[in-house]
């Protein structure tokens, strides 16, 4: 099992990191359990990440690609795919042990890429992921401006083609501390330590949260990785505003082969979405919601079991469409994914 550290400069713009590496540092994935556990008791980035879209579903639809440097060996050389996401999550019962408290939900994505119609026999090429996800958020006062927050998403991510196994799990957590700033505590920053575990590696990166809400009520700005929102209320029921995010999916392959003869054991597809949106209150607490924007820097790589990559395709850029209807608490926005 590989732990990577990297030492991160996180901005309050999307992609803006410098990574560095050091390896080999050895944890079992039963000691990371422990780990976990611990933090999912005692920790989290949490109100500064507030989930107000409680319950809702998405569906967004990407602009046809292709792969790009792919061997002319593959089959697939020069396919083009549509990629479609489809999302639905609902919340868990609140509760509080103390001071402490713990809020979640319960997250179901399915990726689904179309090359329309045409037979792929390349099985190290995405075709239908499913994700289930919970998102479990933690906060525990100290002071009137202090608090300790963490937060524990295990995750189960997989083709589908093989019964679901423990090789499925997905690890990802943040532990770290917040403070709020102003008179009016408007303006919340939390740092911490984000640790991500998968397919037999552990992925050590440093994790900030910031969330400003203006005196007025009007502007809100929320970063907290790997997403930003920034909304300005034009009404109480129409909010208008610019978005983007990392998304960065890992899924089980194993005992697949690739065109290169080599066994697969899991792959990362990764994009930067980036683009403007519209909140709209239909009636009550439920929301619709429209963006609009461009994925960049798209890439798909796959694993051996060792972490070794065996092959890496790039991405063309692709337009993109959101649309989404949420049940909200209050009058303040946010996306739960």
């Amino acid at each position: 099992m590989k732990i990577k550290m990297i030492a991160a400069k996180c901005c309050i713009s999307i992609g803006a990191r410098v990574f560095s590496h050091h390896e080999n540092i050895l944890i079992t994935r039963w000691h990371y359990l422990g780990i976990l556990a611990l933090l999912l008791f005692f920790t989290n980035p949490g109100h500064s990440q507030i989930i107000e879209d409680v319950g809702g579903i998405a569906t967004t639809v990407h602009a046809k690609s292709t792969f790009k440097d792919m061997s002319s060996q593959s089959s697939s050389t020069g396919y083009q795919f549509q990629l479609n996401t489809y999302d639905a999550w609902l919340p868990l019962p609140p509760f509080k042990v103390g001071k402490t408290s713990i809020l979640s939900n319960l997250n179901y994505r399915l990726m689904d890429f179309d090359y329309g119609g045409k037979a792929i026999n390349d099985r190290s090429l995405p075709d239908k992921i499913h994700e289930i996800k919970s998102v479990i958020i933690i906060r525990h006062p100290i002071s009137a401006k202090w608090s300790i927050l963490g937060i524990v998403m295990p995750a189960l991510a997989s083709d589908l083609k093989k019964s679901v196994s423990f090789d499925d799990l997905i690890l990802d957590g943040i532990v770290g501390v917040s403070k709020k700033f102003g008179a009016e505590s408007n303006l919340e920053i939390g740092i911490g330590v984000h640790v991500l575990q998968s397919f037999g590696e552990t992925l050590i990166t440093p994790g900030i949260s910031f969330e400003y809400q203006s005196s007025n009520k009007k502007w809100l700005a929320q970063f907290y990785w790997p997403r930003l929102n920034v909304l300005y209320h034009l009404t109480a029921d129409t909010h208008l505003g610019v978005a983007g995010s990392i998304d960065w999916n890992r899924f089980n392959l194993k005992n697949h082969v690739g065109f290169t003869g080599k066994e697969i054991d899991y792959a990362q597809f990764s994009m930067i979405h980036a683009g403007l949106q519209v909140h709209q209150r239909l009636v009550g607490g439920i929301w619709l919601q429209v963006q609009v924007g461009g994925g960049f820097l798209n890439r798909y790589e796959v694993f051996d079991g060792d972490q070794n990559k065996i092959s890496k395709f790039s991405i063309s850029n692709m337009l993109y469409g959101k649309a989404a209807f949420t049940y909200r608490f209050g009058r303040r926005a946010i996306k739960s994914r």
